[in-house]
Order: C-alpha cells, then structure tokens, then sequence
C-alpha cells in the first residue's frame, strides 16, 4: 500500500493489541483467533447479489479494511486502505453423492478455519457461498478476531442481507458511526483513575488462578469442546432468580463458575477472565457500530464459605459496578498492577448477543435462513460459554494439549450440578455446595476407604511377649558386638523393666534415651514399654541447645544413656540418669513385669520441626500399633525368616514402622555397625548381613550403586518423593512399596501395591487396615477425582496430640465430619489427589513444611533461628533445586550490621540446629525482593554462586588432585581449589555420604568426612587414608 491509497492510521483498542501480540507470537501454527460462521440459506439465492453486497460492506466499514502493522512503529498501528479486493469464492458441492458431498464440506470448512490470515495484508475477512444442492447452500464468512466481536456480528448480517436487497446499494442505510470515534474516546480516558481502580480490586492477590495443571505455553492448535443443553424449567428458574433480586444472569454463571475453578484448584481468592462488551453508551451511535469493543479482563471473586451464594452474587455484581468506568483497560497494563504475572486462565464468556436466525430475513420470495453455527476460540485453557435462550446452551472450549475429553466433561457436569443446586435455593452457604454427584461421593468416601479389619487393639510390649513364648529361640536381634534370641532379647528388657518400674516409671511416665542406633536402644525400647512408659528418642549428636530444649519441653522421668554419651547432655537437667553401661540389672528378675499399661497409654514420644521455631513432640498410644504392624507387614511380606534392617534413627519414627514389622511377625532385627548409612556401606550391609526387608529414604538409596542382593527382597521406600527414576533402579527383582505416613499417624498411613519399572513416579497407594484418608478443600469437602487437597488421615493410628500444646493439638486434630460421633482426624498439611482407580498421589505441601533428604522440616524454625541472631536484619529460608534431584536448604539474609559474618553465622546456626536443618547456602542480600503485594517474591531470589567462592590455587599432587575432583563432583561445580571448605562451596552435612561415596569408588585417598570436609581438600589427613568410609546418614 501506497501512501495515496491510505484512507487513515489509527491505534490499536486493547485487545486489538492483545491479538496482534498473539498473531505475531507464533505465526506457523493455527491461529485460534480465526473465527468462521456458517449460515445455512435455503431458496433461489442470487449469488451476484451477495457478492455485492459483501463488497459494499467492506466499502462501507472503514476498520473492516484494515491492516495491523508493529514493525517500524513505537506503537502498533491499524492502516485503513482506501480500497482492498474482496475475498470472495464459490464452492459447488452438488454434483457429489451425499455422504461424499457431507465429507468433503466437512474436510473443506476445517481447512478453510485453519487457513491463517496474515495481519498486514487486508481485509482480514473472507466470504465464500458453497452450493450443497440446487436451492441448498451455507454462506461461510471468515475473519480474524482482531476486527470484530460477537455483538457486531448480528449488525453486520443485517446489514449484509439489506445490501443483498440492493445489490450492494448502501444509499438507503443509516450513516456510519466510524470506529475511529471510540478509539477517539479510548484515548480521552484517565489512566491514573483507571490504574487506581484495578490496582484496588487486585489489591492483595498473592497468586494466579490457572486450571491448567502444568503450563505449556500458548495454545498451538484449536480447542477442543464440550458442550450441554439446560432443561427448560432450569434456564427458567435461574433465570428467574437473577430477575427476582436484581442480578444480571452474567454475575450469577460467574459466581458459580468462580465455586468451580476455586473447588478444583484449591482456592478461595479466585480471578477468571470474564468478556466485557466495551461499548461505552456515552459514544451515539455506539449500539450500531462494527469493530472490535469487547475487552477480557480479570474478575475476582473472593470466596467466603459461610457466606450464602445469593449474598456472593450481590457482592460480585456491586463490585463489578464499580470497575464498568475502567473496562476500556488492557489486560496486560490489569496484569502488570497487579504484580503477579499472569492472571488467570479460565474464561467464561454470555453470549446475549446470540445470532437469531428468525430475526435475519433475506429479501427476496422463497429465500430463508434455516440454521446457524459459529466457531471460535482463544488460546485459554478452558472457556464457559453460556448462550441462553429457553433452553440455555453451554459449552466448555479447552486446550487438548492440556486436558483430555474426560475431563473436560467433568468439569462441565460440576458446573451443571452446581447450577442445580443453586436454582431454588441461593441462600446455601458457599462452602456447602457440593461440587460430587452421590456415585463419586460414596466412592471416595466409603468405598476407597473401605479398611474396616477386626485387629484387636494390643500394646507393643503384648505383640513382642507373645511373640517370644511362640518362638523363644528364634533369632530376634543380630548386630556386631552380639546376637539375641526372642527369650534372651525378653529377658534382658524385662530386667531393665523391673529396674525403671523400682525407679517409678509407669504408664503416662516418660524416659528419654539418649543413645544411638544401637542393641543398647533397642533393648530400651521395649523395656520402657514394658515398664509402661513412653520413650523419647534422643539424638546424642544433637546440638546441645536442641537437647536441652526437647528435656525441658518433655520433662522426662528419667534418662537412659551410657557413659560414652552423658557427657553430650545438658548438666543441669533435673531429671536422673541410668547408665547402661554401669548398672547392674542382673539382681532383677527376667519375667515379664505387671503394669497397668493399657492402649490408650503413649507408647513413645517424639520431636519434629515445628513451625514456631521450636520442635514439637507427638506423643503416640499403643492403640494404633497392632493394626499398623499387622497391615505392614502383610504387604511387605513379613515372615520369621525375615531380616530387618535397623536403618532410621530411632529420633525418627520410621524407626518405629522397624520394631513393628520385625519383632511381632518373628523376624530378625538387624542392627548395622555404629555410622551414618549411605552408598557402598549401605551396600556393604545388605549384603554382608543378608538383609531381606529394610525401609530406606529416597535420597540414601539413590546413593547406592547397582549390584547384586541376593538376600534383599523387600525394600519400601518412604520420608520423601520417591521418582521413577529410583523405581526403575530398585523394584526388579524384589518387592519394592512406596510408603507415607506422618508422625502423627503411627508412622504409616498408606502404601502403594508392589511398584514395577517404567510405571512412572510412584503414588504412596491405598490407606492401611483401619485408617481412612480423606482429600478435602479448606471447607472440609471431599474433592473430586485428579483435583489436589489437603490430606486427612482418620483411623485407630492418630496420635494422642502435642505434648503440652492443647492449642496446637486441637488445630491439627479436628472433629471428622464422615466418622462416629466424636472421632478425630489429622490434617496432615499435604496436599495429594486421587487417581481414577482409587490411589493417593502426593502433590507437594499447603505450608512452608518441606522434606529434604526424607527429614521433615519447618522453614520457619531455621528461618527464626537465623532471624535471632543479633547481627541479621532479616531473613528467608527455602528449598532450591537447582541441578534435578538435588533439593538443598538455602539461606538468604540480609544483615543488621556490618559485622555479620556468613560463615561465623553458619557456625551459630548449626550449633542450634540439626545437621539436616542447616542450609548448605547462605547468601548475603541488600534487600530481600517483594511482590508489589510486600510478599516475598520467592522466584527473584538468586540462585547460590558456589563457583565464584572457589580459589583459583590448584592441586599440587597427585592426592590433592583426586580430593579435588570429588569435591568438584560432589558440589556440582567446575572446580575446587585446594584452599577451599567444603561447607563453604555449598555442601551440607547431608552431602558427605556422595563425597564419601566418591571417594571410595575414585581413589586409594579413602578418608572421613568429618574432620576433613570442614577443612580444604589438601587437609584430608594421610592417616584417615585407612579408615572406611563414614558416609552420614540424611
């Protein structure tokens, strides 16, 4: 186009920019923007005349010429030609027998929706009369989103088919009302109101709504759709209840439409797109005019469970009133107040401006329009269009590369279900609309939940005694320094028995024991329990600030240790200590001692991260145990032949799930050499010990090479998400289970069936005997299948509660609301969904829990613990896993004064905390980085730069050359000097069991991590060149 041929240059309306920026973002695949309408014509149609009359249409419309053009220009533009050809055909199908005839118009209108219109050459619209049969024919009018909207399309058939009249003479229409006239006014607008108004509905939106379960970018072929028709006395009824309390029909399909997407992505502050007309009535002229006005914008619908959803609509509606003045807004500047990225990517579009074929009349003796379809789309994952009328019509168009068919349905017969419920009665709370039909409600609920067993309720010290008189000189216990049989292991716990019953313990007592993975530990167990007490697992290389705390918190009767590790344990704790190793039991009887314990007694206490900065304990009944031991043990097949390895630290429950599956079934309790367990020692004591049965985390197995186990038959993995990866490794050749449960429950809660390779990321199965697990919303409904929740847990395993902490207890264990009356459940702060045959998947956490390297931990408690120090100013923790596979703890601070030392920080963090709670970075910060809400903007926190912390000072020999690459391969990073500290390049304590790993397998300079991971790599002292290696267990 010339200059001379140019009639005018207007901006671009805000969704006119919208589209270009989609057209221009892939112009290789479908353009979901091409609309195509067909209507069906029956009679003698002269096909000049319409041919002309399409002509005088575009002659008419300016912007109906346009071209949109961004190269070269600060500000896209849309240039109106004085003239463009138009694009017409005719098609004639008539001489073709009917069903190849229907194939071909078929084949032919699918080809002509996916021929793209290039947005630089006009008119981006095109007209073709296809000719099925003499008198029988379909008018196809195609074009580009970017020039018109559904409220213009009836007045440009009107117009068409008044043209078609006069072949084209347009003398006897109504004049024009240019579009250039509301662009005109689109620029007169205030921005600054305009801003304010939006920047105060979106105030404090934290996150997008997005159905999509994972993104994949822009769509890149057409939608899919699903659709629905109303029963008459339905449209009629919700249709009456928007005119009888004043509500647009709009406000009413939306609030419902925001129960849908916030009941299906687990959210009560919801945002959909909703399309807004964008006729401004202050424009005469505006209700004739052709062009693009409507505009797609966020509505945001905050959801109040005890608010009814009549009370929701009237606020929804009053809020929407509000915003009218501010619709001329595009979406990007919306998205850009509000801080949060994208918006949403749901629409639901109110077609009150359906095509009514009766009201279209072609002039002319005989002609008549008998039918009408149209197609369009956009590139959002899931569009509602509702099209009323007596019957009201709607339909659910989705990306097909983001769900499936199935799916789609779903969602569109709970959009139905609702509106069902909400026709008679819009004074039904919100959270009480039930989104599950009554199949789906009892399938969940009762029959995936169907693990009602007669296991009678025992305590552990009963299991294990009846255990010994069945099998006495069975193999019970088999470590280094000794092997006990079941009669022997009892006599020794019943000797220490009698000597803690003479020391006053008794049943709601609790006895701490400080030892570790040990025959000392395991002997105590079941002699606190046999004496009616509670143990307390202890950690003895816990930081002493940890102990002392946990001591205080628990108040322990007495403590049991041994003189290597009473010297690890605050003095000044009141409560007495038993020294293993220095008291004489044998003067006590070996018989099993009388108590009152009874299953409603704890059986054992103990402390997990808790999320105010301190640890809490769990403190665990009998009641649970026998159901537990009994249904674990039958799936991982359990027997008296059996050998289980003691590899959890007894400060951790899974130690527990041990003792359960072994000593009740008549197994062995393998007791492994004093050390962390990883890698080839791990290996090295499968083997050697003849290991059949052991529950191991993720993270440690997956430091184990490949090799032969002959004895290992059984292997459950549990404490963190296991891949498929590490099932593809371990489950040939053996029963490999996927486990769950939290400390709250009695250890386990589920477990998946046998798992097989190459069956993807494992799910953590079915509820055990006589637990039920329930996924709920945040109004304690049960949701749908694929739809994640939190997680509920219900059932003879639920702990007594948090000692000491009545409140916190009563927060976590809530009444529930599909058992007996009085009965509890645990809310477990996981999130997973059920898969359509009845299994758990687990879909991450609703707090700032995490688990890294199968430890439970609270962000918040090391945050708290950092933020104490009187040198930081502020402080944020979280998970990164930068490299797959590799979650590490990184701590960003940003420091209260110019003396703060990172690494003097690090040393007072680790004094405090656990190994596995310390981060392995702690990355200084001027400032931490918010959202314009004031929140912590997680996604702009920089990834830690370990490599810049290494000196540039090589290996002088050969050893330091070895040390050298295995810090490099351990850390992720190119190189290590020999002046450079482990620690400081970014390990954890949690990585020695790698860097042991690598050591062993690359090089004769075998040395511990401990003393020499602390120091640079040339420090690895010769002697420790002798010594295993000691990996330390996650």
């Amino acid at each position: 186009m010339n200059r001379p041929g140019v009639e005018d240059v207007l901006p671009l309306s805000p969704l006119q920019q919208g589209l270009l920026f989609h057209a221009v973002y892939d112009e290789a695949s479908d353009d979901v923007y091409t609309v195509q309408l067909v209507l069906e014509i029956e009679g003698p149609l002269d096909s000049e005349s319409m041919r002309l009359a399409a002509d005088a249409l575009l002659r008419r419309h300016a912007n109906l010429r346009a071209a949109f053009l961004h190269e070269k220009f600060d500000e896209p533009v849309q240039v109106i030609p004085r003239k463009v050809e138009l694009p017409w055909a005719e098609k004639d199908l008539s001489g073709l027998p009917r069903d190849e005839r229907d194939a071909e118009w078929d084949r032919w209108l699918a080809e002509d929706r996916a021929h793209r219109f290039v947005l630089t050459r006009p008119p981006l619209l095109r007209f073709t009369l296809v000719t099925l049969a003499p008198g029988e024919y379909r008018l196809v009018v195609t074009n580009h989103h970017i020039l018109l909207d559904g409220w213009s399309m009836p007045i440009v058939l009107r117009e068409l088919f008044e043209l078609y009249g006069t072949r084209g003479d347009a003398s006897a229409l109504a004049p024009v009302t240019p579009y250039r006239d509301y662009l005109a006014w689109l620029a007169r607008q205030d921005p600054a109101a305009a801003d304010a108004a939006w920047r105060q509905a979106l105030d404090g939106l934290e996150e997008p709504s997005l159905m999509a379960p994972v993104s994949r970018g822009r769509a890149h072929t057409l939608p899919e759709r699903v659709s629905a028709t109303l029963s008459a006395p339905l449209t009629e009824a919700l249709a009456g209840q928007a005119r009888s309390a004043g509500r647009t029909l709009n406000t009413l399909l939306q609030a419902a439409w925001s129960i849908v997407v916030g009941q299906l992505t687990g959210r009560d502050d919801i945002v959909l797109g909703m399309a807004v007309s964008g006729r401004p009535p202050h424009i005469p002229g505006i209700e004739s005019m052709v062009g693009l006005f409507i505009n797609t914008l966020p509505s945001r619908v905050t959801l109040d469970p005890t608010e009814t959803f009549g009370a929701l609509v009237d606020r929804l509606q009053s809020e929407q009133a509000a915003l009218t003045p501010y619709h001329h807004v595009s979406l990007t500047q919306v998205q850009q107040l509000a801080g949060v990225g994208t918006l949403f990517d749901t629409c639901i579009v109110v077609e009150n401006y359906p095509v009514d074929t009766a009201e279209l009349k072609l002039p002319g003796e005989g002609l008549r329009i008998t039918g009408f379809d149209g197609r369009d789309a956009s590139h959002y994952a899931v569009v509602l269009t509702a099209v009323p009328g007596e019957r009201m019509h709607l339909r659910i168009d989705y990306r097909a590369d983001v769900f499936d068919r199935a799916t789609a349905e779903s969602v569109l017969s709970r959009f139905l279900l609702l509106l069902e419920e909400i026709a008679e009665r819009d004074t039904m709370p919100v959270g009480r609309l039930e989104l599950l039909t009554a199949p789906e409600r009892r399938r969940i609920l009762s029959d995936w939940n169907d693990t009602a067993r007669d296991i009678a309720p025992t305590t552990f010290p009963a299991l294990f005694e009846a255990q010994a008189a069945r099998t006495p000189t069975a193999p019970a216990l088999d470590s280094p320094e000794l092997s006990l049989t079941y009669q022997e292991l009892n006599a020794r716990a019943n000797q220490l028995a009698h000597e803690l019953t003479h020391r006053g313990v008794a049943p709601e007592h609790i006895v701490a024991l400080a030892l570790p993975r040990s025959t000392d530990i395991a002997i105590a167990q079941l002699a606190v329990m046999k004496a009616g007490g509670a143990y307390l697992p202890i950690d003895p290389d816990y930081p002493t600030d940890r102990i002392n705390y946990i001591l205080n918190d628990a108040n322990p009767t007495l403590i049991i240790t041994t003189t290597q590790h009473t010297h690890q344990l605050p003095h000044n704790h009141p409560a007495p200590r038993l020294l293993l190793d220095t008291t004489n039991l044998t003067p006590h009887p070996t018989h099993n001692p009388t108590t009152t314990l009874t299953t409603t007694h704890p059986a054992y206490l103990i402390y997990t991260s808790g999320s105010t900065g301190r640890p809490k304990g769990v403190l665990v009944t009998h009641h649970g145990i026998a159901g537990f031991a009994t249904s674990l043990s039958q799936r991982l097949d359990v027997t008296a032949d059996s050998r289980v390895l003691q590899y959890a630290s007894p400060s951790f429950d899974a130690s527990v799930a041990e003792l359960s599956i072994c000593f009740p079934s008549g197994a062995t309790l393998v007791i492994p050499p004093p050390g962390p367990l990883a890698d080839d020692v791990l290996a090295k004591v499968l083997v050697d010990q003849r290991v059949t049965h052991a529950i191991i985390p993720p993270a440690a197995l997956a430091s184990v090479r490949a090799g032969d186990f002959p004895a290992f038959r059984s292997l459950t993995v549990a404490g963190e998400a296991a891949t498929a990866e590490l099932v593809d490794r371990w489950a040939p050749g053996r029963r490999m289970v996927n486990a769950y449960g939290p400390t709250e429950a009695t250890v386990g809660a589920s477990a998946s069936a046998p798992l097989a390779a190459g069956t993807g990321t494992p799910s953590i199965g079915r509820p055990l005997d006589n637990t039920r697990l329930y996924v709920l919303d945040s109004s304690l409904r049960p949701l749908p299948v694929g739809v994640p929740g939190e997680l509920y847990i219900a059932g003879d395993g639920l702990a007594r509660g948090y000692l000491g902490r009545t409140g916190l207890t009563s927060e976590r264990f809530v009444a529930c609301p599909f058992g007996a009356p009085g009965e509890r459940m645990y809310r477990t702060g996981d999130l997973a969904r059920w898969t359509p045959d009845g299994e758990l998947v687990f879909a991450g956490r609703v707090d700032d829990q995490v688990k890294v390297r199968g430890f439970r931990i609270e962000l918040d408690e090391i945050q708290r613990t950092i933020a104490a120090h009187p040198l930081v100013g502020q402080a944020a923790v979280v998970v990164r896993e930068d490299r797959p596979g590799d979650r590490r703890l990184v701590a960003y601070v940003v420091a209260g004064s110019p003396d703060l030392d990172l690494t003097a920080l690090r040393d007072h963090v680790a004094g405090t905390l656990p190994d596995y709670m310390v981060p392995s970075a702690f990355v200084g910060m001027d400032v931490l980085p918010v959202t314009t809400n004031g929140k912590l903007d997680r996604k702009a926190l920089p990834a830690p730069d370990f490599s810049g912390r290494a000196t540039g000072e090589g290996p002088r020999t050969e050893r330091e050359e070895v040390l050298c690459e295995l810090f490099a391969e351990v850390l992720g990073i190119e190189r290590v000097g020999i002046h450079d500290s482990f620690f400081d390049l970014g390990a954890t304590r949690s990585a020695r069991p790698a860097w042991s790993a690598g050591s062993a397998r690359g090089s004769k300079w075998n040395c511990r991590c401990g003393p020499c991971s602390r120091q640079p790599p040339w420090r690895a002292s010769p002697r420790s060149s002798a010594t295993p290696t000691t990996p330390v267990r996650p």
